[in-house]
């Protein structure tokens, strides 16, 4: 399936940006696109290390399921 990632980090003093832009990747699942990109393990909670995902299929983000992730 094609699934689009962003990934986003955080901080206290510039709260939550993207980085990088949007990619396009083929995986099996939502998950496996978000691990496939960095090699990080990942955590469904948001407990972490500043740098989460997230993923969707479709044209729009904005009307689209969307997974989170956090690495960890």
């Amino acid at each position: 399936m094609h699934y689009s990632v962003q990934i986003f980090t955080w901080t206290a003093r510039e709260g939550v940006h993207q980085v990088g832009s949007v990619i396009e990747i083929d995986a099996p699942n939502s998950k496996a696109a978000a691990v496939s990109l960095l090699g990080l393990r990942l955590e469904d909670k948001g407990e972490s290390s500043k740098l989460a995902v997230r993923v969707w299929r479709g044209e729009d983000a904005q009307k689209a399921d969307c997974d989170y992730f956090f690495y960890h």
